[in-house]
């Protein structure tokens, strides 16, 4: 499997590696959506906005709990945020990373998830 990601400028006008995903919501509801890929992140983290779209029923999380990232701590259902200020994308965390080969290249503007048949290989040129 390859999965090919692209550098999107997030609202803050940086670039950072993204790859698009398909998330199924409530009924029939489809949702299309670019994920942050954050290799420091312990878990994958849908937006406000995504939520939203998904319309999924909700329930707070137990008392105590909270995403905790370099912002600080937020308030969530599910994996989601619901401070629209906590971030602008969705992030794809290690909870699903860790299934891929991840290639995050600047400088050649690539960004690929890959498993199974796909593989890359490191050469000296």
């Amino acid at each position: 499997m390859r999965i090919p990601g692209e550098w999107r400028e997030s609202d803050d006008g940086v670039a950072r590696p993204a790859v698009r995903a398909h998330v199924a919501g409530s009924g029939a509801i489809l949702a299309s959506e670019y994920f942050l890929i954050d290799t420091g992140a312990d878990r994958s983290t849908f937006s406000v906005a995504l939520l939203d779209s998904l319309q999924l029923p909700s329930s707070p999380p137990p008392a105590g709990l909270s995403l905790v990232g370099i912002g600080g701590a937020g308030a969530y259902v599910y994996a989601a945020f619901t401070d629209p200020d906590a971030t602008d994308m969705s992030i794809l965390g290690r909870d699903v990373l860790d299934h891929f080969d991840v290639i995050i290249s600047r400088p050649r503007n690539e960004v690929l998830l890959l498993s199974q048949n796909h593989q890359y290989r490191v050469v000296s040129l």
